[in-house]
């Protein structure tokens, strides 16, 4: 994958995920569809952006692509592929008008957290710090509850995230780390600007 074509003295925005297979972004699609007439959120995030975020770095120099690319072959190098799944909704911030709504993460989320802190820990010595906050693996799905009324929780109950058509989980083998760079004015927003594989 090349690296887009950049000058020296330009920041982008970047952040560190495990991507998502087709099959499972098409599943999410699906029942977000169904959502959308029940739960008016303002803004849905596009299919092809659905990921799992391990650190974002926010506007960067991109000078330091290659650098971070590096760091991330570093962090993949020590984790072999793990299984995970999503078949959960949740919501963050107020209780009566959230942020956004998430799939959650299941499956081998201790690898995940492994893989997240490995990436923290190779990222530090290029001055990229992780968040404070504790690491909650999810999918963003929309943010901005735009509703009339206020959000009740209770209303997530009537939706299931749906199996794969073979009837099994939504699961799936997560096999790398990918950079990406934020495109704020397009759709889909997210680029792969490079891969790192873990171990087989």
């Amino acid at each position: 994958m090349n690296t887009p074509a950049i000058t020296s003295a330009e920041t982008v925005r970047l952040f560190a995920a495990v991507s998502v297979p087709d099959t499972i972004k098409q599943s999410l699609s699906i029942l977000c569809e169904d959502i959308k007439s029940e739960l008016p959120f303002r803004k849905w995030a596009h299919m092809d952006d659905y990921h799992i975020t391990l650190q974002f770095l926010g506007d960067t120099p991109s000078a330091l692509i290659p650098a971070i690319s590096t760091a991330l072959r570093e962090a993949a190098a020590a984790v072999p592929a793990f299984e995970l799944r999503v078949d959960s909704l949740g919501v963050f911030g107020r209780p009566i008008r959230p942020s956004v709504l998430w799939s959650g993460v299941h499956g081998d989320v201790e690898q995940l957290h492994k893989l997240q802190q490995n990436v923290a820990q190779k990222l530090k010595p290029l001055g990229l710090m992780p968040e404070s906050r504790s690491y909650n693996p999810h999918l963003t799905l929309a943010r901005n509850y735009a509703g009339v009324e206020s959000f009740e929780l209770s209303q997530l109950g009537g939706f299931k995230v749906q199996t794969a058509p073979s009837g099994t989980p939504l699961q799936w083998s997560a096999d790398a780390i990918t950079l990406y760079q934020t495109h704020l004015q397009r759709r889909p927003m997210y680029e792969a600007i490079s891969v790192a594989p873990l171990v087989d």
